[in-house]
């Protein structure tokens, strides 16, 4: 897992510095405890489905904007 600091994703990338960040976890399997923790957590969980890239969540998932 990869964390950063919002502060220094601005600094490195400050063409975007205006933008909102969020974050995703991309996953090839994940379990029905883990989805409900990343999910819990305000980030987008993107899955591996039939050969098909998807974000897995409810319809009504408000993810956490981290800047």
């Amino acid at each position: 897992m990869i964390l950063c600091n919002p502060e220094k994703i601005s600094s490195l990338f400050s063409e975007h510095k205006d933008k909102a960040l969020y974050g995703i976890i991309a996953a090839v399997d994940v379990s029905e405890s883990m989805k409900k923790k990343v999910l819990k957590s305000g980030l987008y969980l993107a899955v591996i489905r039939d050969d098909t890239f998807c974000l897995d969540g409810p319809a009504d998932f408000k993810p956490k904007r981290f800047n």
